[in-house]
């Protein structure tokens, strides 16, 4: 996939969404003159009006998104499946399905939940916390590499190849965690803005392992993004491969219901 997929894939959804809004007030009013009971029936259909409306605006913006984009993509081949520097997006689905783009536009990495059943569109969040939370991490191939498995407030990364536990993530009090793995255990310390518009992630010293920003789109992603709020994750030069996928985990656990 590529960043102008995402978009087409975006705009489409929103389309969808928008057209669906408009069958219940379409029956509403169909009883409304049947009944005669216009003005209650026009207080009910007004919910549904403003949703289709703001989803059909939001189609607008991707479809202008994708018309300017610049399509073509340099082929390259990464050293390595998460880079130094990824662009974060989210597809709209029933549970998390979080898209990691390097900076030729080209998809490395996806984070989906494994149980994307379509009537979750509807449940509430203090419902849906009780489905399982498991996670696949996947190349842009779909072959899958690790699978991460929420109980309570501790992370499993399994490798996916022969079903090991390769690392352990423990949630402490004031937004500590504790990262395990077969050869090291680390601390790691969530600092976040209130509505998570800047997140970072430092280890005992300080230093920043990871950040996530919104807001704040680099130049070198203007060929690619057309959405200046477009989270940009960002890595350490010393965060090793399998430390990213230890803290792609935690951000996991914290964007677990973006977009659902």
């Amino acid at each position: 996939m590529k960043i102008h997929n995402y978009y087409h894939y975006a705009a489409m959804t929103s389309l969808h969404a928008s057209i669906v809004a408009l069958i219940p007030p379409f029956f509403l009013l169909c009883i409304g003159v049947t009944l005669k009971q216009h003005h209650s029936v026009l207080l009910l259909t007004l919910p549904f009006m403003v949703y289709s409306f703001i989803a059909y605006q939001i189609y607008l913006v991707n479809k202008h998104r994708m018309e300017v984009l610049d399509e073509t993509v340099d082929e390259t081949i990464e050293e390595s499946v998460v880079g130094s520097s990824m662009a974060v997006q989210f597809l709209p689905a029933p549970s998390l399905r979080m898209l990691l783009f390097n900076k030729n536009g080209q998809l490395s990495v996806e984070i989906k939940d494994v149980y994307q059943y379509k009537f979750r569109w509807f449940i509430p969040y203090f419902i849906d916390q009780f489905f399982p939370k498991t996670y696949t991490f996947s190349k842009s191939d779909g072959g899958e590499l690790f699978t991460f498995i929420l109980k309570g407030k501790n992370i499993l990364i399994m490798n996916h190849v022969d079903g090991q536990c390769v690392g352990r993530v423990q949630r402490k009090p004031f937004k500590r965690y504790v990262v395990e793995t077969d050869h090291s255990t680390k601390e790691v310390f969530l600092q976040s803005s209130s509505l998570f518009t800047d997140i970072k992630l430092c280890n005992s010293q300080g230093e920043i392992l990871a950040r996530l920003r919104r807001g704040f789109l680099p130049r070198i992603w203007d060929r690619h993004i057309k959405d200046e709020n477009t989270p940009i994750l960002t890595f350490s030069d010393e965060v090793t491969d399998l430390d990213k996928v230890m803290l792609l985990s935690i951000l996991t656990k914290i964007y677990r219901y973006r977009n659902h």
